[in-house]
């Protein structure tokens, strides 16, 4: 019995935490349905955030009660590959299977950032295609289209990436969600190279995500 004691004092003047036997992971958390998020590095992880587990997407998805499983590459969009990485397009990487997840109910795409300079009419071809095979594969999942982010604010570039992937969705009946201006005016949240965020932006950004998609039925 002393040395029970003894311990618990020891413990608590040094601040240690002792974990309980009786500790179990969250069931819920097991049961909680499925979120599949596809993008380019704002939601894989890039720069200084490169943890795909603390980054918008997956913040928005458990923040929505969702199992979050975040699939993608940076630097590719829906025409744009990354060859310094041998990493394809969209449609490469989801004809490689990075689509295949098990009963999503929710299925967010997100690009158009890395396809500033690329034929737009390719980029609307292409996220339709995108698109298409999300709806085919997945006919009950609520699913959402989110635009490209530009960090830098000059939006000239990017607006014609945005209209493109706004028209799709709109002809394809596919809820989209307008990032494009979402770090206007907050500098503070963007890493050094000012492309990407933080981990305090994502936070940020995960939050209005998630709002985004709970106003559009996730």
């Amino acid at each position: 019995m002393r040395r029970i004691l003894l311990l618990a004092l020891l413990t608590a003047l040094l601040g240690l935490s002792v974990p309980t036997a009786h500790a179990t992971p969250d069931p819920a958390a097991k049961r909680a349905p499925r979120a599949l998020f596809f993008g380019d590095s704002y939601f894989v992880g890039g720069g200084c955030s490169p943890d795909r587990n603390a980054d918008m997407a997956a913040l928005a998805g458990r923040e929505l009660g969702y199992r979050p499983v975040v699939r993608g590459a940076g630097g590719t969009g829906f025409v744009q590959a990354n060859p310094d990485y041998d990493l394809p397009a969209y449609l490469a990487q989801i004809g490689d299977g990075a689509l295949d997840v098990k009963n999503p109910r929710l299925v967010v795409i997100q690009g158009g950032s890395n396809d500033i300079g690329q034929p737009v009419d390719q980029v609307r071809t292409n996220a339709r295609k995108v698109l298409q095979i999300a709806r085919t594969k997945y006919p009950h999942a609520v699913l959402a289209l989110v635009g490209p982010m530009d960090t830098y604010g000059g939006y000239a570039d990017s607006i014609p990436i945005r209209n493109a992937l706004r028209s799709v969705a709109r002809k394809m009946n596919v809820p989209f969600i307008d990032a494009m201006k979402w770090t206007a005016g907050r500098d503070d949240l963007l890493c050094s190279d000012y492309v990407h965020p933080t981990y305090a932006g994502h936070v940020y950004l995960g939050h209005k995500l998630a709002k985004a998609l709970a106003k559009r039925g996730a």
